[in-house]
């Protein structure tokens, strides 16, 4: 007997959705297509947690409960080693005195997930100090951190923890990206908390500001084909109860209006319900601006984002995503300019090689 057919993508994005909402799918799956669209949407761990929580991950279907098994298994390896560089981190900037901010996924195992395998962690972030980042780049190379290019256009810098399979870590001196948001600096360090995260003291973005920030980067991203972010605002929904008229007259001020309403709208699409109606109805998007979005949007159970290869198509949607109509020109111009200044940059560096080879 030959095996049955691997299960279409249409069927594995309503299995996904069902097992989010804590509902059985309507048939089980093979072990590699399960285990790759786990993979794509970085949300095996999560589901993991959530069945194991509710007394029913013996109720799941074989291969469904094997994946997600594994998928947990391996996040909770990844995640501790990452919180194992993370602690000597930490140790290097406290003895350097450098005061940051968690930023995003890491700031989320504080108070969201219990469990380090119900969250993927890809880097860590951290927030610093414009003024820190020089002494700062000087300690941690002379501790072993392998120093990576700086992206002084986003400005951000990264590095790795030693070894082979090191973390790594990104370290931001200012949030938000030039022409697509205002995001109030001081006001994001004059409001952070105090926290601690595997006995390591730093900060954390207030509620609000980290919702808002946590909007941004799923736009930047066009919000997937992940799923962790979504599952993320869902948390901090869940758990903040972040105050709707602060989060929508701040998501205003610091241009991010329609990153929180299709952000919203995500999570609306998978878990409904969870987002407050007031919230919701107070960020949605309509007129011109609805009516443009809307062919961009997936009909896929859980996508908000019609994935399109066209880059033009990319491009049309990322000025959409973007307030103000003068920043979104601002941002055709800054990409068209690009190669230009890659060329010049790279004209200055070969001059700048000669003359110290000299």
């Amino acid at each position: 007997m030959s095996a049955p057919p691997d299960p279409s993508a249409a069927t594995m994005s309503e299995a996904v959705a069902a097992l989010l909402r804590l509902q059985l799918p309507e048939r089980d799956a093979p072990a590699e297509p399960a285990d790759a669209w786990l993979k794509r949407y970085e949300c095996g761990g999560y589901l993991y947690h959530a069945w194991r929580a509710a007394g029913r991950l013996g109720t799941l279907p074989p291969g469904w409960r094997a994946a997600v098994e594994r998928a947990h298994r391996m996040i909770s390896i990844d995640n501790l080693g990452a919180l194992a560089d993370f602690k000597i981190l930490g140790r290097h900037l406290a003895e350097e005195g450098v005061p940051f901010i968690l930023l995003k996924g890491a700031a989320y195992l504080v108070d969201l997930y219990d469990d380090p395998g119900a969250r993927m962690l890809t880097d860590i972030d951290l927030l610093v100090q414009k003024s820190d980042v020089s002494r700062l780049l000087r300690r941690l190379a002379a501790a072993g951190f392998e120093t990576r290019d700086g992206l002084p256009e986003y400005r951000r810098f990264e590095l790795a923890a030693a070894g082979r399979n090191g973390c790594h870590f990104e370290f931001h001196w200012w949030l938000g990206l030039p022409f697509r948001d205002r995001i109030g600096q001081e006001e994001v360090w004059r409001r952070s908390t105090s926290a601690v995260l595997e006995g390591v003291p730093c900060r954390r973005l207030a509620p609000e500001d980290a919702i808002l920030y946590h909007a941004a980067h799923q736009a930047d991203h066009y919000f997937g084909p992940t799923l962790k972010w979504a599952i993320d605002l869902r948390e901090m929904l869940r758990h903040w109860k972040p105050d709707p008229d602060v989060l929508l007259r701040r998501a205003v001020d610091w241009r991010l209006r329609i990153a929180l309403a299709l952000s919203l709208r995500h999570v609306d699409k998978i878990f409904p319900g969870v987002v407050p109606p007031r919230l919701l109805a107070g960020a949605a998007v309509s007129g011109a601006r609805g009516r443009l979005l809307r062919p961009f949007l997936s009909s896929d159970p859980v996508q908000l984002v019609a994935q399109s290869r066209s880059t033009l198509m990319r491009y049309a949607l990322r000025c959409l995503l973007i307030d103000r109509p003068i920043n979104a020109v601002g941002q055709i111009l800054r990409v068209l300019a690009r190669p230009i200044a890659d060329r010049v940059g790279k004209g200055v560096g070969r001059g700048t090689s000669a003359g110290r080879s000299d």
